[in-house]
């Protein structure tokens, strides 16, 4: 297609219909269903071999390579059995096909780890030492040294055999909570309906919700806010009661494991320590002022004399609707990548000529992006691009995520080559900050710049400090919880809208949070997920700083790049801090506000130039 050219629209066009010139080359897994079950029949024949080595997998070191060289076989056949019949599902997701495939390789799956189920307690019996003479021993179990070590360091939390069992039994019904909270929010509560400024009635789904929130009408955007979250308080005793068992869930589990607290628990697995999370929290409540200021510019922009908490998902910047064509979409990503050097570019270019993204929606497609890297194929990227700026910053995300996992899968073994949930978000966020560097480098369009300013700004308020507002919020819940205390509707409510106003300004003038956004909390379904979200703001620090080194130091760029090609050969604070990031220290999140800061002024200054040139 030429650049230009409108936009091609497959979302109510059959699949087998799209030109596969738009669609990932998912034969590169399996050339068909008959190889894929062929597969299958393959993959069974190897677990059923494990038994014989299995038995006698701790007794020399000899055998345990042997063990782990099939068991590594079995988890990487395994895993793309898995992936290519989930990712096919995707691409439709009527096809009941491709749901029976997923559900035959998740039993196989689910089978193999009730079956290894001794691997742990076998390790433990052996202890550190004879471990690490046996990896001295056996150069096939040098790329298992991280994991052994992983699971030698949970000792001391680890019950004894039939307390154990207790414990896994309460997984039949521990994310209960979870599951219900949502449902109610997802499926059984009612969804109101608004009567906008137009006369237009409109249902408040999802959907709607999001995208009438960031109306450009005031009126329109702050209703809709105020009917959903009125709507959600009608269910809070059930939500309260919900998130009171699940964060109970999260005090038993840390109680029987010996953890000190909820915290410990949730970070100790990946030698994450706990001040890496309080210093996250406590740099953005001591430096909120960058937030205040941009809330303030942007009730300028949208002439607004009582900036409200409704008005936050408008965009400041209202006279850009501007299109981008996949092929300026990839020249964008190529040309604000060029800083990372001819590897990665290979990497990259390979992703658009070789088969890696699946570029469009077409009907029954799953929304949204991801990437997820196939070890001995290469990453798949799902998109559903429109053209707008958005899906131009979402291509250069995912394929921060697909460039790691390719580094990764290139320079690690199999069982090293997967990079922890922790550092996952730094190499997608990394992108999205040298496509913002190069386009606010090479835009001339004033009101274009403040669009793009405005826009990543939101990014980084909702990956920062919304992020950490979250965190906040579940550790004061978590605490409540661990001095005996419950989570009641009114203590969640209140604490919420503490938080909220303190975040964004209300008792200094910033803005007015309305006393029914309390009730946001039940909405946030990350609250269910024990300790998950500060990840988010951890992240966008991370490569705020890595990419404002690697722009300038290409020693910097050398060593981010040998970030993303540690996977997951140490632990994730150590791979970090050989990048140049120590999260212990609340310099890396002070220095990311500072940045934030600057950027609102970039913006500040703009502004003002166009007004004073009429624009």
């Amino acid at each position: 297609m030429i650049a230009g050219q409108p936009i091609p629209d497959f979302s109510q066009t059959e699949r087998a219909k799209v030109p596969e010139v738009h669609k990932w080359r998912i034969s590169d897994m399996y050339k068909s269903d008959a190889a894929w079950r062929a597969e299958l029949d393959a993959v069974k024949a190897l677990i059923a071999a494990l038994d014989p080595l299995g038995k006698a997998w701790t007794t020399a070191p000899k055998a345990m390579g042997d063990f782990m060289e099939r068991l590594d076989e079995v988890n990487l056949r395994g895993g793309r059995l898995y992936r290519y019949a989930s990712h096919q599902g995707d691409m439709d997701l009527g096809d009941t096909n491709y749901q029976k495939l997923k559900g035959e390789i998740q039993a196989v799956l689910v089978g193999l780890g009730a079956k290894l189920a001794f691997m742990d307690a076998d390790l433990m019996a052996l202890g550190q030492e004879k471990v690490e003479a046996y990896i001295k021993a056996e150069p096939r179990l040098a790329s298992h040294r991280v994991g052994f070590l992983k699971t030698l360091r949970m000792k001391a939390h680890i019950l004894p055999e039939g307390e154990e069992r207790v414990a896994a039994t309460a997984g039949l019904f521990s994310d209960a909570p979870s599951g219900a909270a949502g449902m109610l929010n997802n499926v059984d509560m009612p969804h109101g309906t608004v009567t906008l400024s137009t006369g237009e009635k409109v249902v408040l789904t999802t959907a709607s919700f999001n995208k009438l929130r960031a109306s450009k009408v005031p009126a329109d955007r702050r209703l809709v806010m105020e009917t959903h979250f009125k709507e959600q308080a009608q269910y809070q005793n059930t939500f309260a009661t919900l998130l009171d068992a699940n964060t109970k869930k999260d005090l038993f589990q840390a109680k029987i494991r010996k953890y000190p607290t909820c915290l410990d628990a949730a970070l100790y697995p990946e030698a994450i320590d706990t001040a890496v999370y309080k210093n996250l929290v406590a740099s953005v409540k001591a430096n909120l002022a960058p937030l205040h200021r941009l809330m303030r510019l942007r009730a300028r922009m949208l002439g607004l004399t009582d900036m409200n908490y409704g008005d936050v998902y408008a965009s400041a910047v209202r006279s850009v609707d501007k299109k981008y064509t996949f092929e300026e979409a990839r020249d964008l990503v190529l040309k604000a990548t060029a800083p990372l050097g001819p590897d990665y570019r290979k990497g990259l270019e390979q992703a658009f000529t070789n088969g890696w993204i699946d570029i469009y929606p077409n009907k029954g497609k799953q929304s949204g992006a991801y990437s997820d890297g196939v070890y001995g194929v290469h990453p798949f990227v799902k998109m559903n691009y429109d053209g707008s700026f958005h899906e131009v910053s979402t291509l250069a995300h995912e394929l921060g995520h697909a460039m790691h996992s390719y580094l990764s899968d290139a320079a690690q073994p199999f069982p090293m080559a997967d990079y922890p949930i922790f550092l996952a978000e730094i190499a997608s966020t990394f992108n999205e900050n040298l496509l913002m560097h190069h386009l606010l480098d090479t835009v001339a369009d004033d009101t274009l710049k403040l669009y793009l300013l405005d826009s990543y700004l939101e990014t980084i308020r909702g990956t920062l400090f919304r992020q950490t507002l979250f965190a906040d919020f579940e550790l004061a819940m978590h605490e409540r919880v661990e001095q005996g205390q419950s989570l009641t509707p009114d203590w969640l409510d209140a604490k919420y809208l503490e938080l909220t106003r303190l975040y964004y300004g209300h008792d200094k003038g910033v803005m007015k949070v309305d006393d029914y956004i309390k009730s946001e909390w039940s909405a946030i379904p990350h609250f269910y997920y024990n300790y998950y979200v500060y990840q988010y703001a951890t992240g966008i620090v991370s490569s705020m700083a890595l990419s404002e080194a690697a722009l300038k130091d290409p020693a910097a760029r050398d060593r981010y790049l040998a970030f993303l090609r540690s996977g997951g050969s140490r632990f994730p604070l150590e791979t970090l801090k050989a990048a140049g990031v120590d999260l212990a220290s609340p310099q890396p999140v002070d220095a990311a506000l500072k940045a934030f800061d600057a950027l609102v002024g970039r913006m500040e200054t703009l502004y003002d130039r166009t007004r004073a040139a009429g624009k």
